[in-house]
This record gives structure tokens, sequence and C-alpha cells, in this order.
């Protein structure tokens, strides 16, 4: 077996990544997207600069490193792609390909190639296992049945949109969305949802696809998702259980307790026992 490569954008996630594989014994790299805000942590001595229009630079450092399973983890804004990049050859004849630029479309073009090199692009489940909730609630209070009821149709909705490939993300109060994540990111949907709010408080729910491909752009939310919402009128976050990445889970539970925000992580079958009692983090 050969090395593990984790494609690196910004925030965490890659760091948490490169912990968990150590590890597990692996010997691994990352790969650090120059357009991106990756930062190496505690790893500096385990970085390889590639620039994200550059796939056959990339395909060059995986083998020169005998690289042959990637690991994507981390944040790359969506809106890079509409930035005049230079891209290179291989970059050139994958876009070619593409049936369009939405983001599945992307990931699984550049998949299928890497395939044929022999490089693996591996789940991003594999080393975060950690970091996802089982359903149930996972603050102190209770919500009432209009927020139970909200839940339901928000992550509805929310599972629609990723379904489409829009986005992953929408907010909603008494029945009616209020914003939907597209191109700005969740963030910027909240700040955008919550300001219609007004003095009611909204909910912020967040889905996979149906179907979601785990190897690629599994929904994430983490601190900075709470300190937003608690600036703009949103109480109450909903996930989907198992195929979201909370970001430190414990923390992230504790300071949603101080701003005093549900968290929630919903499956796909009956969510009528959602609300019934809070549960606990796993231990790892």
């Amino acid at each position: 077996m050969g090395r593990l490569g984790i494609l690196a954008g910004g925030g965490n996630l890659p760091q948490i990544g490169m912990r968990e594989a150590l590890a597990a014994g692996e010997d691994p790299f990352f790969l650090s997207i120059a357009e991106s805000d990756f930062t190496p942590g505690n790893y500096p001595d385990r970085v390889i600069p590639i620039r994200i229009a550059k796939i056959g630079g990339l395909l060059k450092a995986c083998k020169a490193n005998q690289i042959d399973r990637l690991l994507l983890l981390g944040k790359v804004k969506k809106e890079i792609i509409f930035k005049s990049l230079n891209f290179d050859l291989k970059a050139l004849a994958l876009l070619a390909r593409m049936v369009n630029r939405h983001d599945y479309s992307i990931f699984k073009t550049v998949a299928e190639d890497f395939e044929k090199q022999g490089i693996h692009i591996i789940s991003q489940k594999t080393y975060l296992k950690s970091l996802l909730l089982p359903e149930g609630r996972y603050t102190k209070k209770a919500l009432d049945k209009k927020q139970v009821e909200d839940v339901i149709f928000g992550m509805e909705y929310a599972e629609r949109i990723a379904h489409l490939d829009i986005g992953q993300a929408v907010v909603v109060v008494d029945k009616s969305v209020l914003a939907v994540e597209a191109v700005e990111g969740t963030d910027q949907t909240i700040r955008r949802g919550g300001s219609f709010a007004k003095k009611r408080k909204a909910i912020v729910c967040k889905s996979s696809k149906p179907s979601q491909d785990p190897r690629f752009d599994l929904p994430t939310v983490g601190i900075e998702t709470l300190k937003v919402m608690s600036e703009h009128n949103c109480d109450t976050l909903a996930v989907r259980e198992g195929e979201t990445i909370i970001v430190n889970p414990s923390e992230f539970i504790n300071l949603a307790e101080k701003l005093k925000i549900h968290i929630l992580s919903i499956g796909r079958g009956n969510v009528s026992k959602i609300n019934s009692t809070q549960k606990k983090l796993p231990k790892v």
C-alpha cells in the first residue's frame, strides 16, 4: 500500500484528519491548496503545496510521493471557479468533459480520471468518524411543537437543494424559507436569512443529498456557524444524522448550550422522537 495524501483546504478538518491518520499508522502528507486558507498546524514538515488549477501538477506530486489514496478535507470557496485561473492542460481536458460545473460534476470527473491513474479518493468519513453525530437532540432544552414542525419542513427543503447541487442549507421561520444557500456558503446564508427573521427566531437546516457520495463535500458545521447564528436571530441548528461533520463536537455542543442554540441530528426516517430525550456525545 502506498501513502495517504490529504488534499487540504482551509479550516481545522485537514489537521484533524492528519492526526487521526497518523494514529491509525498512516504516513500521510498534506497536498495544500494554495488558493485556500490552509494552515499546517502541528505538521509543517508534512506539506506539499499544489495549485487547484494544476491537475497535472497534483498527479505528478502524488506519483513522486507514492500517494495512492486521497482524502479531500477543508474549505475551498466555491466562487474560486469563477476567477481567472491559469488551468494546465490536464485541468482543461477534464473541464471539457464535465457535464456542468456543479461541485459533484467536478469532483466525479476528477475522481474517475485519478482512478485510472491508480489514485483512489476515499470517504471523508474514514478518519472523521468521531465527528459524526448519531440521531438525537444534543442540547438540554426541548423544542416546542412549532419548532419541530419547522425543522421537519426545513430539512426537506435543505435535502431538495442539496439534491440539485445548489447548496446544503436553508433558513426557515413558520414553514417559510427565508434563505437558500448557493455559492456564498452557509455563514452568509445564515446572515441573510436571519436578517429577514427580525424579532422571530429562525431555524437553520443543513442536509446532504439523499445518496451523498461520502468522498466529496460532506456538510460541515463548526464554532463559527454557531457564532453567526447567535448574531443573526437563529436559535436552532438541524443537521443530517451520520452525514454531517461537526468540527470539535464537545466544544461545539458546549458553546451551543451557552448561546441557547438547539442542536438536532436528524435521520431520514421517522423524526417524531428527535425532541424527546437529550443525547450525549459518543465516547471516543
